[in-house]
């Protein structure tokens, strides 16, 4: 190509390395998934409040996104975690009938993190922002909650019932979010070379 400083065979090279780069950072995001899913299927916290699960899996999965940047990282972290939640017992996704709600809630924080990727925010108000999608897609997977008969009403804030369930997946979500943003920011921050002055 006219004014180009890569050969052909240098050009390749270089799609051949990014393409490469792409395949780690997605393998790394599902593999992040499967840890969460083994966090989720074996950790117990007895607390009787539904959606809790969404810090042991949602919140890795979002820092992984954020931080390996694959655009479709959450939705390989999450049904990672959701599979490998089912294999060893647990019940993240509440069968596999529901894993897809599981996988769409990923696909929310993909599209989440792609959106946030175009803008210029500042890292209190990115933290923030993932809240919310956090919350949005912990809703997503009350949707299993409500198709699922329960044996005993949950009651939060003295709610009962179907309200209390939403509101609990609500601020379970909204505190995955919270951490999993928080921890990317973090860690980014870290690996930033420092500016010399």
């Amino acid at each position: 190509m006219p004014g180009s400083l890569l050969t052909g065979n240098e050009a390749g090279r270089w799609s051949r390395l990014a393409a490469a780069a792409q395949v780690r950072a997605l393998v790394g995001c599902a593999a992040v998934g499967v840890i969460a899913g083994l966090l989720a299927a074996h950790v117990r916290l007895h607390a009787g409040l539904p959606g809790h699960k969404a810090l042991f899996w949602m919140a890795p999965v979002l820092a992984a996104r954020l931080l390996y940047g694959h655009p479709a990282g959450a939705t390989a972290g999450a049904c990672a975690a959701a599979l490998t939640s089912l294999a060893f017992g647990g019940n993240l996704a509440g069968g596999a009938l529901y894993v897809p709600l599981v996988a769409l809630a990923g696909g929310l924080l993909d599209a989440a993190a792609a959106w946030a990727g175009r803008r210029t925010l500042p890292a209190w108000l990115l933290v923030a922002f993932f809240g919310a999608a956090g919350a949005a897609g912990n809703l997503l997977c009350a949707v299993k909650r409500m198709l699922v008969p329960q044996r005993a009403p949950h009651e939060l804030l003295g709610l009962a019932g179907p309200l209390a369930q939403v509101l609990s997946y609500a601020l379970f979500g909204l505190l995955a979010g919270l951490i999993g943003a928080t921890v990317a920011t973090s860690a980014a921050r870290i690996r930033r070379p420092r500016a010399r002055s």
